[in-house]
């Protein structure tokens, strides 16, 4: 009487087929990681300088009620601790390490990083 053996498992080749897939789709998703991390961080600079102009257009209006309508100096809207105007107490920061550069004329913000022009 001869017993079939029952094998279960998963052949060498279908292993390596597997893997050969996962490899491809790693180098395909890594660099649209990247980008799409890099993007992120841009967004969040401009959502910044918008905050910061917001802050800036806050104070200017509590100027003109006070009677002076002028926008605050750069050192009073990107100050970095006890800012009145963010909920943090601190100006927010460039998540690329860029810096903010604030237009009092204008009330207007820039980051120097170019690609995070508004």
């Amino acid at each position: 009487m001869l017993k079939l053996r029952n094998e279960k498992g998963f052949t060498l080749i279908e292993l390596i087929t597997v893997i050969v897939i996962l490899g491809i789709l790693a180098a395909v998703a890594i660099p649209k990681f990247v980008d799409m991390s890099s993007q992120a961080k841009a967004s969040a600079c401009k959502a910044n300088q918008a905050a910061i102009e917001s802050a800036a257009a806050l104070a200017y209006a509590q100027n003109a009620a006070a009677g002076t309508a002028q926008f605050p100096t750069s050192a009073q809207i990107l100050a970095a601790t006890d800012n009145p105007y963010f909920a943090t107490g601190k100006a927010p920061t460039c998540p690329d390490g860029g810096t903010y550069t604030y237009t009092q004329a204008s009330g207007t913000v820039t980051c120097s990083i170019t690609s995070h022009q508004r």
